[in-house]
C-alpha cells in the first residue's frame, strides 16, 4: 500500500513538472508572439515613415523647380508656394507623429527598476510589488505648437516638429 501510494506521489510529482515546463513554454511562445507583433508594428510604422519622406522629397523638388522657373522669369509669387508648404509641413507632422508613435513602441518593454528592486515596464502605472506609482514621461508639462500643432514640452523654445520658435507664455 504504501508502494502504491509512493507510486502516486511521483506521479503527480512527475505531472507538476511536465505542466510547469508546459507552461514556461507557452509562456516563451507568447512571448515570441508579442516581439513578432511588435516587430511587425516597428516595419509597419518605418514604412508609412519612408512613404511620407518619398512624398516629401517629390514636394521638394516640385518646390525647387518651381522656385527656378520663377528666378529665371525674373519673379517670385509667396501664393504660389503656399499649397506646396502645407503639403510639406502635413507631411512633417505625419513623419514627427509616426516617429512619437515607433519611440513610445521600442520604449513599451523596455524595464527600470523600482525602488523597492522589481523590474517594471515602461508602461506600467504602480510597482506589482510595492504599489508605488510609476513616474511617467508621457504626463510632464506639453504645450501646442501654434504653428503645426504638435505636442512639445513646455519649456522648449523651438518646435522639435516644425522648429518655429515658440512663443513664450
Amino acid at each position: 500500500m504504501d508502494n502504491l501510494q509512493n507510486n502516486n506521489l511521483d506521479n503527480n510529482k512527475f505531472k507538476d513538472k511536465i505542466n510547469h515546463k508546459f507552461s514556461k513554454i507557452k509562456e516563451n511562445v507568447s512571448k515570441g508572439n508579442s516581439e513578432r507583433e511588435d516587430y511587425e508594428e516597428r516595419t509597419r510604422i518605418y514604412n508609412l515613415i519612408n512613404d511620407a519622406e518619398n512624398k516629401k522629397s517629390i514636394l521638394l523638388m516640385e518646390m525647387g523647380i518651381l522656385t527656378y522657373q520663377k528666378i529665371r522669369e525674373g519673379y517670385i509669387n509667396i501664393e504660389d508656394f503656399d499649397s506646396l508648404s502645407s503639403s510639406l509641413l502635413e507631411l512633417d507632422k505625419f513623419i514627427y507623429d509616426r516617429n512619437i508613435e515607433l519611440n513610445k513602441l521600442m520604449k513599451k518593454n523596455n524595464t527600470n527598476d523600482c525602488e523597492c528592486g522589481n523590474k517594471i515596464k515602461n508602461q506600467d502605472r504602480f510597482c506589482s510589488v510595492c504599489g508605488k506609482k510609476v513616474d511617467n514621461l508621457d504626463d510632464r508639462n506639453m504645450i501646442i505648437c501654434e504653428f503645426c500643432d504638435s505636442k512639445i514640452e513646455s519649456d522648449s523654445n523651438y518646435c522639435i516638429c516644425c522648429g518655429k520658435k515658440v512663443k513664450l507664455m
